[in-house]
């Protein structure tokens, strides 16, 4: 059972997700392969080009994972306070996301591969910071451990065993807005191309507004 969940995390689990899904949905789009936020896959992606020799293949699978990971580290570095506190270092990790996919669209357009790795950095930090600040209960860059979350579930009800209600109100939430996310990417591509990240962009900045409102309004209850 995962503890109560503050109200404050809810804006997290409905945004960051989906700008994960329209991150992702737009990196797929510009490169016709790949992704930037499930490892998995691009490791994957990384053993079929080491096992084909397709040298671009390992490249791009070696730069996604080392900038994903890279920006895990820059989130744990900055990250700040105990857990499930909305700290000023979550938003301003947040911003830092935020200011990451501004420059991908510049890149995504003209350099497309580089505006992937950029997304991939931005991607780290998002997911890193989520990780931290919930325990690793919120994460909001992929699908999978949410699924099998809810399969768990699912047995669970099955043979009428005990349901963790809100670990399934969790991921039910971050996966609705993942799909959401990724259709959203995916409408602004084919409409703006590489714009459309200004608008993942932007429901990133939403996340840190909402994260300092939250701080500030912790603060003022310490008083």
């Amino acid at each position: 059972m995962i503890p109560p969940v503050p109200r404050w995390i809810w804006p997290w689990a409905v945004l960051l997700p989906a700008v994960a899904g329209s991150v992702n949905a737009a990196a797929l789009l510009a490169l016709n392969h790949g992704g930037v936020t499930h490892l998995t896959g691009i490791s994957t992606e990384g053993a079929i080009g080491l096992g084909s020799g397709h040298v671009a293949l390992i490249v791009h699978a070696a730069g996604v994972i080392a900038l994903f990971t890279g920006g895990c580290a820059v989130s744990a570095w900055i990250a700040r306070g105990p857990r499930w506190i909305p700290s000023v270092s979550a938003a301003v990790l947040l911003l830092l996301v935020s200011a990451l996919l501004v420059s991908a669209s510049a890149l995504l357009d003209t350099t497309p591969w580089l505006g992937v790795m950029v997304c991939a950095a931005a991607m780290g930090v998002q997911n890193g910071t989520t990780s931290v600040t919930s325990g690793a209960v919120l994460r909001t860059s992929h699908l999978t451990g949410m699924f099998t979350d809810l399969g768990i579930a699912l047995g669970q009800t099955a043979r009428r065993g005990t349901v963790d209600r809100r670990r399934v109100a969790i991921c039910l939430i971050v996966t609705a807005s993942f799909i959401v996310g990724a259709v959203l990417g995916t409408v602004l591509f084919d409409r703006w191309q590489a714009r459309g990240l200004l608008v993942s962009a932007l429901l990133a900045l939403a996340a840190a507004g909402c994260t300092v409102l939250s701080h500030v309004k912790q603060a003022q209850k310490g008083e």
